[in-house]
């Protein structure tokens, strides 16, 4: 008897483990799909971008130790706003090209006049070794550390003028939509770790580590474009 029911513990044990594998299969594949489409958007929008903000961006992006780009970050809000955007985060290797890109999503909150709702295209220019550590750091606070000089165009605006001495990351915007209040000022950013799992896998997916190599290929066109501003 104990030996049927110690055979039994063990289909149901397999029986449970090969469920458990079939319903984790999509979701991881999910992440990979979302990450890389990501990945995509964000060469988009560095091209777009610069398009706008030349030499200044190109200026920043050619000094630049490391570029985190966020190609879609979504506010909406009536009084209470709420933000957030997933983006992808590449450093300059020593031979002047740029690594494999680490996953991020940066989220933000508020309290107060706002009303509305957009999407803007952000990219951060991060110009010092504080900045990328900041950056790298598990979770890092928009204005919290480091200076910020912010370049924005929106709708009928021109790209803002900023100084770059002495700021240790330059964030450039570019706004569609309406909405009134809020700004970057204060957003978190954090590594997405399950997205970082599903495209190195597990115990591979240290932003700190991740940023270091260069063997993503699908990150080919990203770095193309980064690197056509030096």
């Amino acid at each position: 008897m104990k030996q049927i029911i110690s055979r039994r513990g063990l289909v149901r044990s397999a029986l449970l483990a090969s469920a458990a594998l079939t319903f984790a299969a999509p979701a991881r594949a999910d992440d990979v799909v979302d990450a890389r489409q990501v990945l995509d958007e964000a060469a988009i929008t560095v091209e777009r971008v610069r398009t706008q903000l030349k030499p200044d961006m190109d200026d920043a992006l050619a000094r630049a130790k490391a570029v985190l780009v966020i190609p879609s970050f979504y506010k909406a809000g009536f009084i209470v706003g709420a933000a957030y955007g997933d983006g992808v985060l590449v450093t300059r290797q020593p031979d002047g090209t740029f690594g494999d890109p680490a996953f991020y999503r940066m989220t933000a909150g508020s309290i107060g006049l706002q009303i509305g709702m957009n999407s803007s295209e952000v990219i951060f220019a991060i110009l010092t070794e504080k900045g990328l550590s900041a950056v790298l750091n598990d979770e890092f606070k928009l204005g919290a550390n480091v200076g910020m000089s912010i370049g924005t165009i929106g709708v009928g605006a021109e790209a803002a003028t900023t100084t770059n001495v002495g700021n240790d990351i330059l964030a450039y915007s570019k706004a569609s939509g309406l909405f009134a209040g809020g700004a970057l000022e204060g957003a978190v950013i954090k590594p997405r770790k399950d997205w970082n799992a599903a495209v190195y896998g597990v115990g591979n997916d240290n932003p700190a580590a991740i940023v270091q190599r260069n063997q993503l290929r699908t990150a080919a066109h990203l770095r193309d474009v980064l690197s056509s501003a030096n």
